[in-house]
């Protein structure tokens, strides 16, 4: 949409002299030319010859010069008034990722930690204006990437994370607790945290109770995500000849307390027992912490005086030129 103003109107109050200079003009400085003698136009013109002087054509063509100059002075504006869809503020998320030894099973191709990584890249990849951090645990949790916007840092984080990283075992308590410290001083105004695990709490100095107690304190959001499919999953062993074999384990992966964590704090609880319904999970958690958005308007203003100016210059010319041609043979 355009819209068109004045960016100087008080320049517009020169215009306030123009019935004074044709008032002077008619009242003085027309009786004192000859007047045009229009002999050679049809008869019916002929009578209307005593009313047009040279000074009355050199005077309006300077009288619209100068109303060009004035209107190039009070600079017309024309403005496009634009909406630009933007994020009003983005959300902080923490992804706190079980990366205990079980995390090896062959049940999610190549492993469950490899197929993990390839769907959260997925999922980073889709974030925009976002704050994204990572949080790694087993028997003990790790702070892996700090709230971040750049994604390619985290994603090489990612890619670098391998089980021998902590000591074994699973403390999703302490892990959950890593991830809302990392989000304790956050001034966003959505916190979320995606908390998986393909077990149970097995060790830890802290209860996942409890650190679902301090997320709702904090009022940080969390999800939680099973990992992992029923019955027994295998786990590959390696020989001292590096040979591969299989040894089949059970899946244990405590439901109640996961779900407990999510209803806690506002959150879902999701089962995945293939990779497939990881990635579906995790889209569709996508789909429900997206950052909210605003409208922006945007002005972009554009000075039209170059046309008045122009057009000054034009009637400008114009009158001098018939002054200098017609006006002096007639006179």
């Amino acid at each position: 949409m355009k819209q068109a103003a004045f960016h100087d109107p008080g320049w517009l109050l020169l215009f306030l002299v123009f019935p004074v200079l044709l008032w002077l003009h008619v009242r003085y400085w027309r009786r004192r030319q000859p007047l045009l003698t229009l002999a050679s136009l049809p008869g019916q013109l002929q009578a209307t010859r005593q009313l047009i002087t040279p000074p009355d054509v050199l005077f309006a063509l300077r009288l619209l010069s100068l109303a060009g100059i004035v209107l190039a002075l009070a600079n017309v504006q024309t403005a496009t008034v634009s909406k630009q869809k933007v994020a009003a503020q983005g959300i902080d998320l923490v992804l706190a990722m079980d990366i205990s030894a079980s995390m090896q099973i062959e049940d999610i191709k190549p492993n469950r930690l490899e197929g993990l990584k390839t769907v959260i890249s997925r999922f980073v990849a889709g974030r925009t204006d976002d704050r994204l951090g990572l949080v790694v645990y087993a028997g003990e949790s790790l702070n892996w990437c700090p709230l971040t916007k750049d994604y390619g840092f985290l994603l090489r984080q990612l890619n670098q994370l391998d089980q021998p990283t902590l000591a074994d075992g699973t403390a999703i308590g302490l892990g959950l607790a890593s991830a809302v410290n990392a989000l304790r001083t956050s001034q966003a105004k959505s916190k979320v945290i995606i908390l998986l695990t393909d077990g149970e709490n097995n060790t830890g100095f802290i209860e996942p109770v409890t650190a679902a107690q301090l997320a709702r304190k904090h009022r940080i959001k969390v999800y939680t995500i099973g990992i992992g499919t029923t019955g027994t999953a295998p786990l590959p062993l390696y020989d001292l000849n590096g040979r591969k074999t299989y040894h089949y384990v059970p899946v244990k992966i405590d439901e109640p307390a996961l779900r407990s964590i999510a209803q806690q704090t506002g959150g879902k609880f999701f089962r995945a027992k293939d990779a497939a319904t990881l990635r579906r999970i995790y889209a569709e958690i996508d789909g429900m912490e997206q950052s909210p958005t605003g409208y922006r308007t945007q002005v972009q203003h554009t000075a039209q005086y170059r046309w008045f100016l122009g057009a000054a210059l034009f009637f400008f010319v114009l009158g001098e030129g018939l002054l200098l041609t017609v006006l002096r043979s007639l006179g």
